[in-house]
């Protein structure tokens, strides 16, 4: 199977999974069908990808890991929401579609980021089977990982730090804690996650961990050179937006060509700490190929 097709096959498997698991009872249908609207359909489905071929590499099964990943997706989706209020980056268009605010309201895109947070969480780790097959510590562990990669020293951290930069005069290092922070972390969360699930050792869950960070890097640097190069139909969502908001990127302070080329060096990077493991990842190390060579 092709690297495209492996990203369709995990997409389609983890919308299915949270169409079918979203919880109903009691919750006030006006926020269910916002949910759906949010978390289903569209999206590359990168982190669920990102675990299920982490975990591939020592054995388990991509249904094994299913709660977990759509509860990822889920997640992400949370942050995508609350990205594009009016108070954050104000985009009307997210995954080829109106987004949250523009198609239910700001309030609505406010609550529904709250309700996908938390029954995101409530996914993987209140699923009996789930629980049973991985047991209640690594379970735990999981979601350890997960709740770092979002808190102040992960996403919420990194996103208030690219609001207080915007329109600012930033250096390399700065640039790098937000992408470290904002996006990195939660690149870096499925990748450590699929290799708790698999078991590995301490010293290859530290590798993987180094290798999700620098993808991680990768991914908002590639992102940023998107903004820049490609136009909004393609990507899904507003282009140009970061020269417009001024916001603290590589493609500011260094241009499109260097930054071209730091993407590379810190693609090669991440693949050798991949490669210095004793084991094969075929497929994350496609995956990494694709978020660096992508369209969209």
């Amino acid at each position: 199977m092709g690297i495209e097709q492996f990203l369709k096959e995990s997409a389609r498997e983890v919308d299915e999974f949270i169409e079918s698991h979203l919880p109903s009872g009691g919750i006030p249908p006006r926020l269910l069908e916002a949910m759906h609207y949010g978390a289903v359909g569209g999206g590359k489905k990168i982190r669920a990808s990102l675990l299920f071929a982490t975990a591939e590499a020592y054995g388990v099964e991509r249904k094994a890991l299913l709660p977990l990943a759509a509860g990822i997706e889920m997640i992400h989706t949370f942050s995508l929401v609350h990205d594009d209020l009016p108070c954050m980056d104000n985009d009307d268009y997210r995954r080829g579609k109106p987004s949250m605010h523009r198609a239910f309201g700001e309030a609505m895109g406010v609550l529904v980021g709250d309700a996908l947070l938390v029954e995101g969480l409530s996914l993987f780790m209140n699923d009996g089977g789930f629980v049973n097959s991985f047991g209640t510590e690594q379970t735990l562990r999981m979601a350890q990982v997960i709740l770092k990669a979002l808190g102040g020293e992960g996403m919420v951290g990194g996103q208030v730090l690219d609001l207080e930069y915007q329109g600012k005069g930033v250096t390399e290092n700065e640039v790098y804690r937000i992408y470290s922070m904002k996006t990195a972390r939660f690149i870096q969360a499925p990748v450590v996650c699929g290799g708790i699930a698999g078991r590995a050792d301490q010293k290859e869950r530290d590798a993987l961990a180094e290798f999700g960070l620098k993808l991680g890097v990768c991914f908002q640097i590639k992102d940023d050179l998107l903004d820049v190069t490609q136009e909004s139909s393609v990507l899904g969502k507003t282009a140009g937006k970061d020269i417009k908001q001024d916001k603290a990127t590589l493609v500011k302070i260094k241009g499109l060509e260097t930054t071209e080329k730091v993407l590379q060096d810190e693609f090669e990077q991440a693949v050798t700490l991949l490669s210095s493991l004793g084991r094969s990842f075929e497929r994350l190390l496609e995956i990494a190929h694709f978020i660096v060579e992508r369209r969209y």
